[in-house]
């Protein structure tokens, strides 16, 4: 069965969904496992409504913000 079979994300796009979230409330330690969780939700949720898109949106703008381009 495959990963959209199972509607849900890998771990990989978690990960990087957790780390926008740990960016946009200014990078305070020690909320790891609430974003992890947050970010989780969020994708699986999306995945289940549409699964012809990434899970993951494009985050190259926040990159971008967070080095200061």
């Amino acid at each position: 069965m495959s990963r959209i079979d199972k509607k849900t994300p890998t771990p990989k796009e978690i990960e990087l969904r957790a780390y926008e979230i740990y960016l946009q409330r200014g990078a305070e330690d020690g909320n790891e496992l609430n974003d992890w969780l947050a970010a989780e939700k969020e994708l699986t949720e999306l995945l289940q409504m549409d699964t012809s898109e990434p899970a993951v949106p494009d985050v190259m703008p926040l990159r971008k913000r967070a080095a200061g381009s």
